[in-house]
């Protein structure tokens, strides 16, 4: 971490939640080693417009103009305090995205093809405590990961006010909503665990496992594989490598036996993840890179730097044409501010 006043520009919470190398799951930038601190942020920085300005008539779906392995396009810019940290999709392929200080926004998927919109061009679907990782789930509701004093994982219904629905102490971080057995899987990155919440509010310990409990920022980024397969990302391992784990699912429902998918330094600061096929991608911070990992090793750098990534800690394929192929990337730019957005790619 380059410095205190850099950590504090980018605290996430006025709830004097522990910064963990960083905000949100994100470790310090490459090269650094620095041990974790607290920071606290303004509760002013979480003001927000509620009602998205409408800059054009829109009549259809634009097309997906992006082109393949030419760099990403800014979809919406979010500089400054307010940190975008995480996306998802809703049943309607609206674009989901968490901002730490307290917000759940929307940007319609009539909207996912344009460039350089504002925060003014989403809606504000939720005010929180915090914002982390965020799922859509059935009838139009969010979940959400929220650490600090009032942690766990917050339910937002469609047209209603946002709750607190299992509280999980440390740091609630990513989550998954697991459609089948009705409830909510979530990484705890400050013990290295895996909670499952049922809709109910009912919260269990899901995963508990020595891989996902590092000295630095342990479970993070959550996603299911084609097969049912549960992966975790581990964003410090020994010797500054990443770790991703992979659970299989038992017919019940619990965790089966873990194991290491890949571990390396090319994931190391390895964040928000996604699966596609039998890879996995994954947002390293740290490198401010994107990168496939295959089931025999093999690791790809899919963007990087020189393709505008800055710090990022989330990325999402779409789930609607023209999209399928889009890869949305969160940009959290950590240690500068004025670059904070999500972006758009096609790998």
């Amino acid at each position: 971490m380059a410095g205190h006043d850099s950590l504090t520009r980018r605290a996430m919470l006025a709830t004097g939640v522990t910064a963990l190398v960083g905000v949100a799951g994100c470790g310090a930038q490459s090269g650094t080693t620095d041990s974790p601190t607290a920071a606290e942020t303004d509760t002013a920085t979480a003001a927000a417009t509620d009602t998205p300005t409408d800059t054009a008539t829109v009549t259809d779906t634009p097309a997906d103009t992006t082109t393949p392995g030419a760099g990403a396009d800014v979809l919406v810019s979010v500089p400054g305090e307010r940190v975008p940290e995480n996306l998802g999709f809703d049943a309607d392929g609206n674009l989901l995205f968490g901002i730490t200080a307290g917000e759940v926004r929307r940007l319609s998927s009539e909207r996912l093809g344009e460039t350089d919109l504002t925060l003014d061009d989403t809606e504000q679907v939720a005010t929180l405590p915090g914002a982390i990782g965020v799922e859509a789930g059935p009838a139009g509701s969010v979940y959400v990961a929220v650490p600090g004093e009032q942690s766990g994982v917050w339910r937002v219904p469609s047209g209603g006010e946002p709750s607190l629905l299992g509280a999980i102490d440390g740091f609630p971080n990513d989550l998954v909503f697991d459609a089948a057995r009705d409830r909510v899987l979530v990484t705890e990155s400050q013990n290295g665990t895996v909670s499952a919440v049922s809709t109910g509010g009912e919260v269990t310990t899901w995963l508990d496992d020595d891989r996902l409990d590092t000295e630095g920022f342990g479970a993070n980024g959550l996603t299911v594989g084609a097969d049912g397969s549960v992966f975790v990302a581990v964003t410090q391992a020994p010797d500054e490598t990443g770790r991703l784990v992979e659970v299989p699912t038992n017919g019940d429902g619990t965790a089966g036996e873990p194991t290491t998918f890949y571990e390396g330094g090319e994931l190391f600061g390895a964040d928000g993840i996604t699966a596609r096929g039998d890879d996995v991608y994954v947002a390293v911070n740290r490198q401010n890179r994107v990168v496939t990992v295959s089931p025999d090793g093999a690791v790809e750098a899919v963007a990087d730097a020189d393709d505008g990534l800055v710090f990022p800690s989330d990325v999402l394929f779409g789930t609607t044409e023209p999209y399928e192929e889009t890869l949305f990337v969160c940009n959290f730019a950590n240690q500068s501010p004025e670059e904070g957005g999500v972006l758009r790619t096609r790998p």
